[in-house]
């Protein structure tokens, strides 16, 4: 059995590209907390999309635990936000 890194977090402001770790990360989970409109989270890895989370405004906050390793992003790890905000969990 392998041993896993510390899981750590850090928070993303709404309408803004944050770099939440600037080297290679695994993507453990996020927590997105909605504005009033209909926003999305795009995570991106080295200026590429991975994938989108879109998002239903004025709803409550949409959470996800990736199993098992996590999702790798190569480069590092970026998440565009719109009209919401986002508290990424990742190791790196």
């Amino acid at each position: 059995m392998a041993f896993d890194s510390d899981i750590l977090v850090k928070g993303a402001a709404a309408n803004a590209t944050t770099t939440i770790n600037a080297q290679r990360s695994r993507l453990k989970g996020f927590i997105i907390g909605p504005g009033a409109s209909n926003g999305t989270v795009t995570f991106n890895d080295g200026g590429s999309a991975v994938f989108n989370v879109a998002v239903t405004g004025g709803t409550s906050d949409v959470a996800m635990n990736i199993a098992e390793q996590g999702v790798v992003f190569k480069s590092n790890l970026n998440v565009t936000t719109v009209n919401c905000t986002v508290n990424v969990f990742f190791t790196g």
